[in-house]
């Protein structure tokens, strides 16, 4: 099961994960190093926001090791602004994929997720849905990812839809949070999606996912499991480092190994391996 099931967080880079997950003492150029000495998989956050330079990107593949995968969130300028119409996005989405290219080229790069907005509901928007996928710009199967579709809109939650997805292989992205049913419908054989938001009173994603309910959502998960042959699941509840104490939850419920036990890593071999300090240096782990 372990080899198959890849368990993160969404997104790494928060300051308030320093002391509830980051070891204080660690700068945020070393978060992402860290990170992937106990996990071999991240969502990343930030692509939504904005389009990050080439250059960043190379710095993502080089600070993970081989076997780490990332999933990347389609810019909101595309999903959010222009409704997936490519006649007004198109160049953004070819500007972002060439800026993907070091995760694409090197494997590293498991899906990107189309996460669409509340007010893309289906009556209207269907059709910018089916013309985005039928004119992506280049094969993604041949190029060895995925494409994962989550909706905000229970106009989708319809038979039509998940027809759909499995007639084009796309991955149905299961949700986690108050305002959709929680339903885990495998669309792609090859790879099922889930996010994990929570149900926080003010903002979803600031809620812990106590023991029980861990136990309780591993469940469905479970059968997730058995009709796919990879599963991504993610976390997106950041807020004071619940996302990755959740993370490591799940893992232990459903039986797969981090890279590392967080309390084997050493903060002076991070700032060794990443140039922060030299790699002569005596430790100083009692200085943090």
């Amino acid at each position: 099961m372990t080899s198959k099931v890849l368990i993160g967080t969404s997104g790494w880079g928060y300051e308030e994960w320093i002391g509830p997950f980051y070891p204080k003492g660690l700068t945020s150029k070393d978060f992402l190093l860290y990170y992937s000495k106990i996990f071999y998989t991240n969502e990343i956050n930030t692509t939504f926001y904005n389009i990050p330079p080439e250059g960043i990107v190379r710095s993502w593949v080089k600070r993970t090791p081989s076997n780490f995968f990332f999933t990347a969130k389609i810019p909101k300028i595309i999903t959010h602004d222009n409704k997936l119409d490519l006649k007004n996005c198109l160049e953004d989405l070819e500007y972002f994929l060439r800026v993907m290219q070091p995760l694409i080229q090197t494997k590293k790069l498991l899906a990107f997720l189309v996460q669409l907005p509340p007010s893309f509901r289906k009556k209207e928007y269907f059709d910018n849905l089916k013309n985005f996928i039928n004119d992506w710009p280049h094969d993604w199967k041949e190029k060895g990812y995925y494409l994962v579709i989550e909706f905000r809109d229970k106009s989708w939650m319809d038979n039509e839809i998940f027809d759909y997805l499995r007639k084009k292989d796309l991955s149905y992205c299961a949700v986690i949070e108050p305002l959709l049913p929680p339903r885990m419908d495998v669309t792609n054989p090859e790879f099922a999606y889930i996010r994990f938001h929570g149900f926080g009173k003010k903002i979803w994603f600031d809620y812990l996912f106590k023991e029980d309910e861990i136990k309780n959502w591993a469940i469905p998960i479970r059968d997730v499991i058995q009709n796919s042959k990879k599963v991504g699941i993610y976390f997106n509840n950041h807020f004071s480092g619940y996302a990755a104490k959740n993370s490591l939850m799940m893992m232990r419920e459903l039986n797969v190994q981090p890279r590392n036990d967080p309390d084997t890593i050493k903060i002076l071999n991070i700032k060794k391996e990443s140039g922060t300090l030299p790699k002569g240096q005596s430790s100083l782990d009692k200085f943090f």
